[in-house]
């Protein structure tokens, strides 16, 4: 039997026997597979690049999903095709492979399997998650309905969902006195920083700002790769009149990713040209790239000029409060739509000391750990964090004994003598059993071994001390506060190269 298979109901059908130009929205599993994205996604990123996907058919055991044009392609392929092929195997019993094609560039054996799939197609909704059954047993409630919450994707990205710190509070105030139509000096800023620091993500929060505000004034936003895909394709048909429209009708024009337009001449002179048209009808122009206006490399001296004229601030690197607010609030978010997603402050301090990148590496390894954890619907374990955490950073290391009294003696301010000494005062007690018990549980050494290494002390002092600790930390707040905090002094130890 032919193994090649077109998607053009509920259920699949020889393709031998289809007629070509079958529609497929109506597949069950990709319903599926597309509800469950939508949960998993922000909407932004859903709407841009998930719904517009279109199933075609099975192919030799795979899966054919078509992208409508080369830029949707490369970012779902770089950004979500590893999503999309791990929550297709969780619906599909056969767990088949998903294969990825570009419409716009499809070879014609994929072509022959089904006329073009946006043709008169209206484009569904995106799926969300169905609400809860009304609550109530035996009617005590009075009749009310409770809604299941729906924040299971990424927060959209406002001002309000942004976290604001020293690295990056001049770049926000820039673009919220922007959105509020206050002056800012020049009609042209560039906000510049290393990737995932949050440039995508004030934009967007501009963007929807003046949208939701001032709905008089017109925001077009591109990334570099849209801009370069749209002048491309009318310098194919000798029209570029339909870009240039859009752009030029902006108030506010913004332009993410710039540096990707560096060493294209003919595209680099197209923006120019447009920014040019926006600042001249008074219109104002927010660009985020790389690089600083006199670092920039593979531009010409009219676009040099163009970002040294502009107002130029930087996003830097979260410090670690930020770093440990950011993955508090996604936490916290992603609880709210599956509440056996706690994140204790254990893993939480092990995130950050253990992911050392931006911001966005610290979101990721978070998503990670949620689809480690069913995508939300099992508590997330140590063992499930260290996996993800070897994915992103390399192999965890595993503490030893002195590290361990070292994070101590910082976060109590003790001396190795006080950990090692006879001293039974508590102020040198309680953080010594502290210690003992994270030695047990976290260096890998026997008990001996660690009661040599607190002043030859017996293997018993230390099974006393991890039992103790062990009773005490889920009634003992400050305890479980304390161990939490030299866990976290632990990692930023062992990321600093002590161990």
């Amino acid at each position: 039997m032919d193994r090649n298979t077109l998607f053009d109901s509920e259920q699949s059908v020889e393709f031998s026997g289809a007629e070509k130009g079958s529609n497929i929205p109506g597949q069950s599993i990709w319903k599926q597979v597309r509800a469950k994205l939508a949960t998993v996604l922000n909407a932004t990123d859903y709407d841009r690049w998930i719904e517009d996907l279109r199933l075609i058919a099975e192919v030799d055991g795979e899966i054919v999903i078509a992208a409508r044009d080369p830029l949707a392609y490369d970012r779902v392929l770089a950004e979500h095709k590893r999503l999309i092929q791990r929550t297709w195997r969780d619906f599909d019993p056969a767990r088949r492979g998903i294969r990825l094609e570009c419409w716009r560039n499809a070879r014609a054996e994929v072509r022959e399997l089904v006329s073009d799939p946006w043709a008169d197609v209206v484009p569904e909704p995106a799926p969300q998650p169905a609400p809860a059954a009304a609550s109530g047993g035996n009617g005590s409630d009075g009749g009310k309905t409770t809604v299941a919450p729906t924040a299971t994707g990424a927060p959209d990205m406002t001002f309000s969902t942004l976290v604001t710190g020293e690295s990056n509070e001049i770049a926000v105030q820039l673009a919220q006195r922007i959105a509020l139509g206050q002056t800012v000096g020049t009609s042209t800023a560039l906000i510049y920083g290393r990737q995932g620091t949050g440039k995508t993500h004030l934009l967007y929060a501009l963007k929807h700002e003046v949208e939701a505000h001032d709905p008089e004034r017109v925001v077009v936003y591109l990334t570099a790769e849209e801009f370069m895909s749209a002048y491309h394709d009318g310098v194919k048909v000798k029209d570029t009149s339909a870009l240039k429209k859009r752009l030029r009708s902006a108030t506010l024009l913004l332009i993410d990713d710039l540096h990707r337009i560096a060493g294209k001449p003919g595209t680099e002179t197209e923006l120019y040209q447009n920014i040019r048209e926006v600042t001249g009808n008074g219109g104002l122009v927010v660009l985020a790239g790389d690089e600083a206006p006199g670092d920039v490399t593979g531009f010409g001296p009219r676009m040099r000029a163009e970002l040294k004229g502009s107002i130029a601030v930087e996003v830097g690197l979260p410090d670690a409060g930020m770093r440990r607010e950011i993955l508090v609030r996604l936490a916290a978010h992603i609880e709210a739509g599956h509440p056996s997603f706690v994140l204790s402050d254990e893993m939480i301090a092990r995130i950050n000391a253990g992911i050392r990148g931006p911001g966005r590496e610290l979101t990721g390894a978070i998503w990670s750990l949620y689809t480690e954890a069913g995508f939300g619907e099992r508590a997330p374990t140590m063992d499930m964090l260290d996996r993800v955490i070897r994915r992103h950073q390399g192999e965890v290391k595993v503490p030893t004994i002195e590290l361990v009294k070292r994070a101590t003696m910082k976060v109590f301010g003790i001396s190795k003598s006080d950990l090692e000494s006879p001293c039974k005062a508590r102020a040198v007690v309680y953080p010594r059993q502290v210690a003992m018990y994270l030695c047990r549980e976290k260096t890998g050494k026997s008990l001996p071994q660690i009661g040599h290494s607190f002043g030859k002390r017996d293997h018993t002092t230390i099974l006393y001390a991890h039992r103790k600790v062990t009773k005490n930390i889920a009634s003992d707040p400050e305890l479980a506060g304390d161990i939490a905090r030299v866990t976290e002094t632990i990692f930023e130890l062992q990321a600093a190269g002590i161990n």
